[in-house]
């Protein structure tokens, strides 16, 4: 009996032993082995223009100090071929809050002076590289203390690995993201002005299909207008081998315009200027309802193709 005791109270020892060494043996491997070091996903443009992971072991310290360790890798990138930073050596941070495993980064006022597809991989790369890090579960943006807005002026909110796409350039499925350059009418309606505008785009449906819907839909620029009225349907698009782009539109086109000679030069030159941006689109013919018109609201002569101008001062009322 004695002896079951003493066997006992050593496997006892034993197992109080192992309880006690083990964590100490786990927390010396990862504080002196490791050398305080910590590994971190980072986001960047690939060779082949997706959002690519990269392990990379990072110094541990505060949570402030780790966050500003990624975002330095993501504006320096790293040497390997083909790998593209993600955020701009000129985007300056004010300021890095770490709390309740939500990381709030707050930019300078130049944030908004990137390009759409700037920052759309910027924004991206940002979230899904702080979100790898352990104590980091969403990221929120500020630009001068003020809320990040989108183009529609709402704020984003919240950032994380749901909310934010992390292959904004190219999808694995049907549906990917481009950017497309809209013309709109300036605030006086005396020509157009330009759009830079990220938009999801369906694979197996005509990018000017999807110019056309863009253009439709209205500008985002509080400052721009709309030229096209909303009733308007589009029938068919289809461009042709030597880049004729044959845009066929509902009557309500020609019915709901209010028309005037440059209302008509604005509506229809938006919609050239658009299409135009396309690489295969180099001129654009209208159709209604399947059928060629002679003139567009009596001012514009409507029976043959349109080519892209610079500006409506240049345009030849009787071409």
């Amino acid at each position: 009996m004695a002896r079951q005791k003493k066997v006992f109270y050593g496997l006892f020892l034993l197992i109080l032993v192992l309880v006690l060494v083990i964590p100490s043996g786990l927390f010396i491997k990862e504080r002196f082995f490791n050398n305080g070091k910590i590994i971190a996903e980072l986001y960047f443009i690939g060779p082949n223009e997706k959002m690519k992971a990269t392990q990379k072991e990072i110094q541990e310290g505060s949570p402030i100090e780790m966050v500003n360790i990624v975002l330095q890798d993501l504006r320096l990138g790293i040497k390997t071929d083909g790998i593209q930073p993600t955020v701009p050596e000129n985007l300056e941070v004010n300021s890095i809050e770490v709390a309740d495993k939500t990381a709030t980064i707050d930019f300078t006022s130049k944030y908004y002076v990137l390009s759409s597809i700037d920052e759309v991989i910027c924004r991206s790369s940002i979230v899904w590289s702080l979100t790898s890090l352990e104590f980091i579960d969403s990221v929120i943006f500020t630009v001068e203390s003020e809320p990040l807005l989108s183009k529609d002026r709402e704020p984003y909110g919240t950032m994380n690995r749901q909310n934010v796409l992390i292959d904004p350039i190219v999808s694995a499925t049907t549906t990917e993201y481009a950017i497309l350059k809209l013309y709109f009418s300036n605030a006086d309606a005396s020509d157009l002005v330009v759009e830079d505008r990220v938009v999801e785009v369906n694979a197996n449906q005509p990018r000017e299909r999807t110019v056309l819907e863009q253009l439709i839909a209205g500008p985002k620029e509080a400052e721009n207008y709309a030229t096209i009225p909303v009733e308007t349907k589009i029938m068919d698009v289809t461009t042709t081998s030597d880049g004729v782009c044959y845009v066929n539109l509902s009557q309500e086109f020609v019915t709901k315009h209010n028309g005037g000679s440059t209302g008509e030069l604005l509506t229809i030159y938006s919609i050239v200027n658009s299409l135009s941006e396309l690489e295969n689109v180099v001129k654009v013919q209208f159709l209604i309802e399947g059928e060629k018109m002679e003139a567009f609201k009596g001012h514009v002569d409507f029976s043959t193709p349109f080519v892209a101008v610079k500006s409506l001062k240049t345009v030849d009322m009787n071409q």
